[in-house]
């Protein structure tokens, strides 16, 4: 009988462990990898935690693709960059190219493609040429790489401004003449200041330009490969267009 008793003992026991282990939170296995990923102030391209803007939207896309969960951090643009660097692992994005920049980052993937041109409220400006010649003081924008087409084509009349909402604030008041950006920019900057954007003369695109994005050079290659073929097959999903339309709306 003792024995009958024992084994039943030890059947409860079992069956009672085995509830406890099915009663259990389950255990995501697949959890998303966490990633970090650095941006600058760069409306409307990358614009605040709360509004986000098309790149900010885009990189979600782009992780939702890979499977991965970014930690998107915002930090002026140069600092940034500087983070991006140091930061083992991590992304960056609304990065131009140069061959400086690449020997510190990975390039992965274009996010999207923008014209640079010369916007003013009065004279047009169609090259780089009329720009420099024209004797009118331009506002780049600081740490950007359009500062150092500018420095490297001769021009000697900029002032570099830290926002572009500063920037927008000094065309409109006379503070500058000119600004060197994207006209998406101009346009979203002058409409978000309460400016008429139907003011601005956007002269001819002077630079057709990459928006890309890239990682720390410490970047594991499987994820890299993972981020490529998302950004890849994001470009041919319809809610890409959708969000780069309504930010140029």
């Amino acid at each position: 009988m003792s024995v009958g008793i024992t084994k039943l003992s030890r059947c409860l026991g079992l069956l009672g462990l085995a509830l406890a282990v099915f009663l259990l939170p389950p255990v995501n296995c697949f959890a998303a990898e966490k990633v970090i990923a650095y941006t600058g102030y760069l409306p409307p391209m990358a614009i605040s935690q709360e509004k986000k803007g098309v790149t900010i939207e885009l990189m979600e896309l782009f992780a939702e693709k890979a499977g991965i969960d970014i930690e998107i951090r915002f930090a002026p643009w140069k600092r940034a960059q500087i983070l991006a660097e140091n930061t083992p692992g991590s992304l960056i994005f609304t990065l131009a190219f140069s061959q400086s920049l690449s020997e510190k980052f990975q390039y992965i993937a274009p996010l999207m493609y923008t014209d640079s041109s010369f916007v003013t409220l009065n004279d047009r400006l169609d090259s780089y040429e009329n720009a420099r010649s024209s004797g009118k003081t331009i506002g780049v924008h600081l740490g950007s790489h359009g500062k150092e087409i500018l420095d490297h084509l001769g021009f000697t009349n900029l002032i570099e401004v830290p926002s572009a909402q500063q920037m927008a604030t000094m065309l409109n008041t006379g503070r500058i003449d000119a600004w060197y950006t994207m006209s998406l920019r101009a346009r979203y900057m002058f409409r978000e200041n309460g400016f008429d954007p139907e003011r601005l003369v956007i002269g001819a695109p002077v630079s057709h330009d990459i928006q890309w994005l890239a990682a720390n050079n410490s970047i594991d290659p499987d994820l890299r490969a993972r981020l490529s073929k998302a950004v890849s097959n994001v470009w041919r999903d319809p809610r890409y267009w959708k969000i780069v339309d309504r930010y140029g709306q």
